[in-house]
């Protein structure tokens, strides 16, 4: 089976926040990765944080696939090019982490508290695909070996 450029894209924001919510979504690793970081978020949610090691674990194995798909599906940026403060994966991680507490653990608070919380997903969401965007075009580097304990 041949490749597509289509393949090789990285999702918008839009798609990862439907994969979040465990919404119908084209097959792609990194939303697949994405609904599985949203389940983990759920898991770990309910599990006291003594017995979360394992799911912490799991986290990390799958931010880095997504720094590793990343890293294949962008060009090679220009050395000069500002490095990002995160890596996509841990990018991805929160905002599978704060759209699961707004879906599940705010699902019942006051309609304010929700909103603040939609606006903390919104602004990262924003700031997802800006760095996509700069990372398509070259103009953005991101960080190396920056994956410290959670």
């Amino acid at each position: 089976m041949t490749q597509t450029a289509d393949d090789r894209a990285i999702p918008g924001k839009e798609l990862l926040l439907a994969a979040f919510r465990g919404l119908p979504h084209l097959d792609h690793p990194m939303l697949d990765v994405a609904g599985e970081l949203a389940q983990l978020h759920q898991v770990r949610e309910r599990t006291p944080a003594v017995r979360s090691g394992k799911l912490d674990r799991r986290r990390l194995q799958l931010a880095r696939g997504i720094d590793r798909w990343v890293t294949l599906a962008t060009p090679i940026p220009d050395s000069r090019a500002p490095e990002h403060s995160e890596t996509v994966g841990r990018m991805v991680d929160r905002l599978a982490m704060l759209t699961t507490q707004a879906f599940v653990v705010l699902g019942y608070a006051p309609e304010a508290v929700f909103y603040d919380a939609w606006i903390q997903i919104d602004e990262l969401a924003d700031g997802y695909q800006d760095l996509i965007d700069d990372l398509l075009a070259g103009t953005r580097r991101l960080p190396e070996g920056r994956y410290d304990r959670w």
